[in-house]
């Protein structure tokens, strides 16, 4: 299966391994440990979910069926709040980034946390209302709001 962030909707940015979401929607953001940040980074690369758990194997020290399910909770809760969509096929399959920090640590399930204390600022900023080609294009009947 593939996914892929749901962008113009969601930007994102990594800092020391850990993955932070703004869902410019909602408002709300997120963020991602740093196994969650691996897992971030290879969907951003477009990896299918098989190729995923096949990697963090090799990065982590767990079993097979403790990744997988970490891996499929992530997952379903990034679909959830609408940060990954299924990809329709037509993405090129990317090679896996190089991990955040040293390889064979122990797995531990990524914890996706969501923070909405900043939503009406969020929702206050104009970079929201975009066409599909993203920020600066305002959507039509949007110029000049701001």
């Amino acid at each position: 299966m593939f996914y892929r962030v749901n962008s113009p909707q969601v930007i994102t940015e990594t800092i020391d391994g850990e993955a932070i979401m703004i869902h410019l929607a909602t408002g709300s953001y997120y963020t991602l440990d740093a196994v969650g940040g691996d897992i971030w980074a290879m969907l951003g690369a477009a990896v299918p979910e098989g190729v995923i758990l096949s990697e963090l194997g090799t990065r982590y020290a767990g079993s097979q069926d403790e990744i997988r399910l970490g891996v499929q909770a992530l997952l379903s809760e990034l679909v959830a709040e609408d940060l990954i969509v299924p990809s329709d096929g037509d993405v090129p399959v990317g090679a896996p980034p190089a991990p955040s920090g040293p390889t064979q640590a122990p797995f531990r399930p990524p914890v996706l946390q969501k923070f909405t204390d900043m939503q009406d600022l969020i929702l206050l900023d104009p970079v929201h209302q975009v066409d599909a080609r993203g920020w600066p294009n305002a959507l039509a009947g949007e110029e000049g709001t701001g």
